[in-house]
């Protein structure tokens, strides 16, 4: 890199080039003088950062070091191996003090604690474990429901901090090791993350390609970060809280000032081989390590930070807030009236609809002062209201900034029909959103007043709405447009907008994003990713407003990454497959409504409808289906994936076909019910009861501890593999409140119920409203089922006693059950049900998106192999498809007649990647010359190569030497290798599939 490649204020000090095995990762100690860094050979190269000399190796660590860090007084390092040991090195003496052990496998995060007490680690497929320093006793944290791949302290060391693939970030209090909140917001695996040195902030960094600002104290997300077009894998504060970088995949390192969270600076670099960091700042000074020439060499950079907030363009940047506003209620109550008058159009009368509407608000330019401005943007959001659809509608409650509950006061029925629903739904959103959100204002809403008046008293709705909690109250008609105006502007004065979280993005990105929303707004349904991006590049030249946007990679990855941040909105969707982008999701909700109502009315009451759904043979109203068939086809597919996804159905096989099993729609009765033998426990809730019950019901059913027996009319009965039976029993007491019921048979065992207990009981807190949660103990004798009353019980517990003997067969029964005893194990079987349900999902959702793949010649994978090695591959193909990964084999895509080498080419230029397949008879018709010309055209067109060894084969052969520079799967003794699939799967995806833990 040269001092004309870098911008202003960066002045490359040192190289640093340890050998061709370096490790890619790196640590500063605590005083910035040396720089330490590990190597594949099991060394770690310590070096000057004053002079750029080498100052010393530690040898001799076994299993490779994966990942360091300094002790605070900078005179131990810890390193943490692949196979899961730390190893606390006298850096002085070159001397190995102590070995930590009680990890099986590769520790990906280690940091050591302010006080040098406690050491972190985070490890793959284990849980965040905390280690005395000096003892090397070990405490076990709770489990995040996938790897979790980075820890960090706090300044004081009050709270640790930890990263997960499942997407969220958890503080910890490291005395008690109870976990203190969990944030949530990014929607792809958190990689990294960094503590402010002041504020209490901590900012983190996801595959999401964001960068995101969280107050650790409230666990409000605070802010987004927007410019990134492929995943941020670092960050990294300067020591004065005044800069912040972020390492991405995309090649870029930018530089972010911290009070205004404007970019000042963009450092281009190689695109990493790995997800890990990258980005380091000194702990005292302005100086900035980075990762280099892929990987293998460590840079060192003084930065002169008045040259680089001089040369910053904070008028490329452009911040924006958005405001969320639901209109729900039940049907007929006339939301979408009302929602029509509010955002200035015409009242029609509208018939009822299964989808939802998102209609723009209002949008206004605010002056920041120093020549910044930002957007605020607030969309309203109309939600069908029939109670059938609140399965998929209710989903829709997420970043919600206020609510308008809507009611008809003229109803002759029940006018506040619906009312309670909502509110404990909205309670529910708001309680799932209070550690990453901001609180939600509610009205009260009473339309169609032109039909004579409210038929209910004044003195009736205040209490409903003082019960309810809901903040202010109007009465309306749309249709002569009374009072809408003030509604108006209690909505625009509701909208907290310095609560709310800014996101601070790029003048492209805004660009792009009016583009999108002008094309959703004009009708526009279902294009490829191809087509919207060339009729924005029009769209672009023929405004010609500002800078023009040229066709270039760099344009390319822009859009891609905006129509991202723009999905996760909810406001466009990028489909699984096809290179597909639905500008109007609202049409999933109307095909997924239409689909549960089908199930629903299923004659024998199972609930249960055929996938020949996807041939459209349902009812649903003409005016929300779909013009095109072939775009109904693949819509259809997209919403099976996502009812699936949602976890909302399950997927059970029949002798005549596949059949979409909705547990919340059977209405086939248990003769039992509604008094099981066996209660044990009755827990009490509220909140959205049928979306909590079905994937409750979904996730138990892909536990991997309990299988699916029988499903009744609220009622789910599961086996272990041992004996015994574990059911649920649902029983609504009113709108949006329930209780469940957990019952067992004689021959359930104690472990297998605890399990299943502890799940339930996590899955509520998780899903309902969580200070709504009450668990009741059923008491009853584990020999003669007889029950003994609540009262009984506590008269006993009152004088003593933590007995008592049954009544019926005088067996002993302890009335003290501790909750504490086992609670670690118990923890880790949570952990464990939610990854092997992941994983089911994952399955699950496979086949939808094959479906959609094939039925768009979309290939993953071409697979270039030796006819003589066919039935390994197709074997391996077909994992692949179980995975949902198409790939492209000659035997499936070249017709009888047709040349292969045509065939060949055709291949070529459809696929995403190709994978070249070495059997022990070599290459055969691939002959080297060829095969250098295939892999030649895939690396022009920038197609990863993935070299493949067949069982058999130990190395490639020398005369395809060229393919030794790639990173090859090694299949060891057979092709049904999962760890093979695992790594052939990442390299064609580019994502790490998930694996259950243990």
């Amino acid at each position: 890199m040269t001092a004309n490649t870098h911008p202003l204020g960066f002045k490359l000090r040192h190289s640093f080039r340890p050998d061709e095995h370096v490790r890619v990762e790196f640590a500063w100690s605590p005083d910035g003088q040396r720089i330490a860094s590990p190597s594949f050979d099991d060394l770690i190269w310590i070096w000057e950062t004053n002079t750029g000399a080498l100052h010393s190796t530690l040898a001799g660590l076994a299993g490779g070091v994966n990942v360091l860090t300094w002790s605070p007084d900078g005179q131990r390092i810890a390193a943490g191996t692949s196979n899961g040991r730390i190893q606390i090195w006298d850096v002085k003496k070159n001397k190995l003090r102590r070995t930590l052990e009680g990890s099986f496998n590769p520790l990906l995060g280690l940091a050591w604690s302010p006080d040098g007490a406690k050491i972190a680690s985070a490890s793959y497929r284990e849980p965040i474990r905390l280690w005395d320093a000096k003892t090397g006793k070990v405490r076990t944290l709770e489990w995040h429901s996938n790897d979790a791949n980075s820890v960090a302290w706090s300044f004081d060391g009050t709270v640790l901090s930890s990263t997960s693939n499942d997407d969220t970030i958890r503080l910890w209090d490291p005395e008690s090791g109870k976990l203190k909140r969990t944030l949530t917001g990014h929607d792809k695996t958190v990689t990294s993350l960094a503590w402010l040195p002041t504020g209490g902030v901590v900012a983190s960094a996801s595959k999401d390609n964001t960068i995101r600002l969280w107050d650790a104290e409230t666990g409000k997300q605070m802010r987004i970060l927007e410019g990134h077009t492929d995943s941020v894998n670092g960050i990294s504060v300067s020591f004065d809280g005044r800069l912040l970088a972020s390492n991405s995949k995309d090649g870029t390192i930018r530089f972010w000032r911290c009070d205004t969270w404007e970019t000042v600076a963009i450092l281009q670099t190689t695109v990493s081989q790995y997800i890990l960091p990258g980005v380091s700042f000194h702990p005292q000074d302005y100086i900035l390590a980075t990762l280099a020439e892929e990987d293998r060499v460590i840079n060192v950079w003084d930065l002169d930070l008045s040259k680089i907030l001089e040369s910053g363009t904070p008028s490329g940047t452009v911040h924006y807030s958005n405001a969320k506003v639901v209109l729900v209620g039940d049907t007929g109550v006339g939301k979408s009236g009302l929602g029509l008058v509010l955002t200035n159009q015409p009242f029609i009368p509208t018939e009822s609809t299964h989808g939802r509407r998102v209609w723009r608000l209002e949008r206004d330019e605010i002056d920041l002062g120093r020549g910044r401005r930002e957007i605020r943007e607030t969309l309203l959001w109309d939600l069908a209201g029939q109670p059938g659809y609140r399965l998929v509608h209710q989903l829709h409650l997420s970043e919600v900034a206020l609510a308008v509950v809507v009611f008809d006061a003229r109803s002759e029925i029940d006018p506040f029909s619906g009312v309670r629903h909502w509110a404990r739904a909205i309670r529910q959103a708001q309680s799932s959103q209070g550690n990453s959100g901001w609180p939600i204002k509610r009205f009260l809403v009473a339309a169609r007043m032109d039909r004579g008046g409210v038929g209910v008293s004044q003195a009736r709705t205040e209490a409903l709405r003082r019960e309810l909690e809901f903040d202010e109250y109007f009465e309306t008609s749309a249709k002569d447009n009374w009072n809408i105006s003030a509604l108006a502007d209690a909505i625009r004065a509701a909208i907290d907008w310095r609560s709310m979280p800014k996101v601070s993005s790029t003048a492209h990105f805004q660009k792009i994003s009016a583009f999108l929303m002008n094309e959703k707004q004009g009708g526009r349904v279902l294009s490829t990713l191809d087509d919207l991006y060339r009729s924005f590049l029009q769209f672009n030249s023929l405004l010609k407003l500002g800078e023009t946007l040229f066709d270039s990679d760099e344009t390319k990855r822009e859009f891609e990454a905006c129509v991202g941040r723009i999905e996760s909105r909810g406001l466009i969707r990028r489909l699984s497959f096809g290179g597909l982008v639905l500008l109007q999701p609202e049409f999933l909700d109307a095909y997924a409504s239409a689909i549960i109502n089908e199930a629903r009315d299923e004659p024998d009451g199972m609930g249960s409808i055929s996938e020949v759904v996807l041939a459209g043979t349902f009812r649903i109203s003409e005016s929300e289906r779909i013009g095109s068939k072939a775009h109904e086809r693949l819509l259809l597919i997209a919403t099976v994936e996502e009812l699936l996804r949602r976890e909302l159905a399950l997927r059970e096989q029949a002798d005549d076909g596949a059949y979409l099993v909705f547990p919340s729609q059977f209405s086939r009765v248990h003769p039992d019910f509604p008094d099981p033998e066996g209660k044990t426990v009755v827990f009490t809730f509220e909140g959205a009861i049928l979306n909590i019950y079905a994937t409750l019901v979904v996730r138990l059913s892909h536990s991997g501890i309990f299988r699916m027996e029988g499903l009744w009319k609220d009622v789910a009965v599961y086996k272990t593999a041992q004996v015994g039976s574990y059911g649920v029993f649902l029983l609504e007491k009113g709108e949006g409140r329930a209780e469940l019921t957990l019952f067992f048979d004689l021959a359930a065992s104690e472990v297998a119920r605890m399990q299943f207990e502890d799940y339930v009981h996590a899955h509520l807190l998780r899903r309902a409203v969580p200070e709504s949660v009450r668990l009741r103990r059923v008491l009853s004798c584990t020999k003669c089922r007889e029950t003994i009353s609540d009262k009984t019980v506590d008269r006993r517990l009152e004088r003593g006693y933590t007995y008592i003997n049954c009544p019926v067969c005088n067996l002993k029964i302890g009335l003290v059950v501790s909750e504490e005893a086992g609670a670690e194990t118990r923890a880790a079987i949570i952990s464990e049900i939610d990854q092997s349900a992941d994983i089911w999902l994952a399955q699950e959702t496979a086949a939808s998106i094959l479906q959609g793949k094939m039925a768009t010649d979309d290939f993953d994978v071409f697979l270039a192999h030796n006819n003589q090695d066919k039935p390994q591959v197709l074997k391996i193909a077909q994992h692949l498809k179980e995975r949902g990964v198409y790939p492209w084999i000659d035997k499936e895509q070249v017709p009888p007649g047709q040349w292969f080498q045509d065939a060949l080419q055709k291949g070529i230029r459809e696929i995403k990647s190709a994978a070249v397949f070495i059997g022990p008879s070599g290459p055969g018709k691939w002959q080297a010359l060829e095969l250098r010309s295939f892999v030649a055209q895939c690396v022009e067109r920038e197609v990863p190569v993935i070299p493949v060894l067949l069982p058999d084969v130990d190395e490639i052969p020398h005369e395809l030497v060229f393919l030794r520079q790639l990173n090859w799967v090694k299949f060891n003794k057979s092709v049904d290798d999962v760890d093979a699939i695992d790594n052939l799967q990442w390299g064609i995806t580019g994502e790490q599939p998930k694996r259950l833990i243990s």
